[in-house]
């Protein structure tokens, strides 16, 4: 196992060679715009209306780079076969898909992005994202602690952030821990994909609906990242469907729409009523065809409530989900019907709208407009100034304290206790090693003590160093070199902004970390920085600096406050 992991990290050393000599040396091309959706597993909603958009012609002749996943690619062109999608190339290979990145000036994405990736100066980054949230999100959800930061990453290097409703800006800004410091535009506008709501469907007849009454079932996503439940979610949807095929009429069809990450296999042959979506079509040109959407903890339901057609939540499985995974907002408290058995599903159906959701449509689709996506490629593509846009503004000092594992107790008590006493001219930000395996086993309780005003940025990935500087890396551990060389250096400076973009912090401190790489990474950021070193259990690798970067016996207000001469 030790020689296939030094095999394979050979191979990504060789790989980041080829990667990073194309981030320094090659130029923005003005004319390249980049899209992915859901890290390539997609292409559907805003990213397809944007690429649709842009195709018209109306921009300018931009050649259109699509990330996608083989399985992806094919349904890209089925889509062109109904679609006007200029795209100039579909990749399906991370590596050509960075050096894309490296070269486009438009950069879109609904979710992250290639994880290599490093903005450039003169770069235009959108993140759409993908929809209002119901579930929590971010810090708020558990689960995601460990992966926060990854999402994190794609946010600074946002110089665009959409949120269709004031709802959405908050949750999302608040949960990613952005609110205080996203250093970018949020645009207030509609989603590009929830215009087609507002135009009358004219898929229906094409698709021979026109004598049938439609119902749609949409249902989120379950599980985890880790844990993604497809089977189990096979077994549940295939009993109830049975069921409810039975049930029917013959002038009604029900179309099923899983969740990208839950693409769950139904053999729909068996079935009467009971279609999968059409091929070939956006989903929500599909579902602007539904008569009612029947969904359960999706965020699908803010974005058809702008049809002001009905919408049942079949939330059958409410008490399993919520336990893991908790809501923003109460299932009660939203205007539409909840059933949990088929005969109630089938009594909802067949009944007509009768509820009132005009204060719902009010607050959740306040921003949605048939023209959307064209004001929002004019801001983006035509620097016009036609959309609405928040800009956070912030006077407080920026720190980020970073601390490793998190596994020094004592160190770790004595962090909090500072920062209880700190007032609130500051933003304080937490940054870990969340693939520890420390915080992997106590990553639900491990934050618990920390002051409520204290925020987390924690790290996305390693170094990506190339072969050299992985060679230069070794020999100034292993032999006590204190010339760490312009190799390391552009690596390190390299790091910091794939990790944190352009965000200036005014200080970094590195607290009783033990991590001698991030160590270096602070070191050589460029910003305010000290770190904190106990003296009883710093490794060989500290002495080498130690008496360049030790401040010990630290008052963390007299550093953040007091006069002191900073290294480096």
């Amino acid at each position: 196992m030790a020689f296939k992991n030094k095999i394979n990290n050979l191979k990504e050393c060789l790989e980041n060679n080829t990667l990073y000599d194309n981030y320094y040396k090659c130029d923005i091309d003005d004319d390249i715009i980049y899209l992915e959706s859901r890290n390539g597993q997609d292409f559907t909603g805003n990213i397809f209306r944007i690429v649709e958009e842009i195709s018209s012609g109306d921009y300018g002749n931009f050649k259109i780079y699509v990330y996608a996943t083989e399985d992806v690619k094919s349904k890209i062109e089925l889509f062109q076969k109904n679609y006007n999608l200029d795209i100039y190339k579909v990749i399906s290979d991370k590596k050509e898909a960075v050096k894309i990145l490296f070269r486009a000036k438009y950069i879109f994405t609904d979710s992250n992005i290639q994880y290599k990736f490093i903005k450039k100066p003169g770069q235009i980054f959108v993140n759409t994202w993908h929809g209002t949230p119901l579930k929590l999100m971010g810090f708020d959800n558990p689960s995601e602690r460990l992966s926060i930061g990854i999402i994190q990453r794609a946010f600074f290097f946002s110089d665009y952030l959409l949120y269709p409703n004031d709802f959405m800006m908050d949750k999302m800004t608040t949960s990613y821990m952005i609110d205080k410091i996203y250093p970018g535009k949020i645009l207030l506008e509609g989603y590009p994909r929830n215009s087609v709501f507002l135009n009358k469907s004219t898929l229906k007849d094409k698709l021979g609906l026109s004598d049938k009454e439609v119902f749609i079932y949409m249902p989120t996503y379950k599980g985890t990242v880790a844990n993604r439940k497809d089977e189990k979610q096979k077994r549940d949807v295939n009993a109830f469907l049975n069921k409810l095929d039975l049930k029917l009429n013959d002038n009604q069809v029900l179309f099923v729409k899983f969740h990208p990450f839950n693409q769950s296999q139904i053999d729909f042959s068996s079935f009467s009523h009971i279609k999968a979506f059409p091929e070939g079509f956006e989903n929500y040109d599909v579902l602007n065809t539904a008569d009612v959407l029947i969904t359960d903890y999706s965020s699908v339901f803010f974005d058809f409530a702008n049809t002001k057609r009905k919408i049942i939540l079949f939330n059958y499985d409410e008490q399993e989900y919520l336990k893991d995974r908790g809501i923003y907002i109460p299932l009660e408290d939203l205007p539409f019907p909840k059933v949990q058995s088929i005969d109630d599903l089938i009594h909802e159906l067949n009944t007509p709208k009768n509820y009132d959701d005009s204060e719902f449509v009010s607050e959740f689709c306040k921003y949605e407009s048939v023209d959307s996506v064209k004001r929002i490629c004019n801001r983006v593509l035509n620097n016009e100034n036609d959309s609405k846009y928040k800009i956070i503004e912030n006077s407080k000092k920026n720190i980020l304290i970073y601390v490793g594992s998190m596994e020094n107790n004592k160190a770790l008590n004595q962090l909090i206790q500072m920062l209880r006493q700190l007032d609130e001219n500051v933003n304080v930000f937490i940054s870990y090693k969340p693939w520890s395996q420390n915080i992997k086993e106590n990553y639900m309780t491990i934050f618990e003590d920390f002051p409520d005003n204290i925020e987390f940025l924690p790290l996305s990935f390693n170094i990506a160093p190339s072969l050299n500087e992985k060679i230069d890396l070794n020999k100034f551990i292993k032999k006590d070199n204190k010339n760490i060389g312009e190799k390391l250096i552009n690596l390190f400076k390299r790091s910091y902004k794939r990790q944190y973009g352009d965000f200036q912090f005014d200080l970094v401190l590195d607290f009783l970390s033990n991590d001698f790489e991030q160590s270096l990474l602070f070191a050589h950021s460029g910003l305010k920085n000290a770190i904190v070193i106990d003296k009883n259990t710093k490794t060989k690798a500290y002495t080498q600096f130690s008496e360049i970067y030790e401040i010990s016996e630290v008052n963390l207000k007299e550093i953040i406050y007091g006069e002191n001469k900073w290294p480096l």
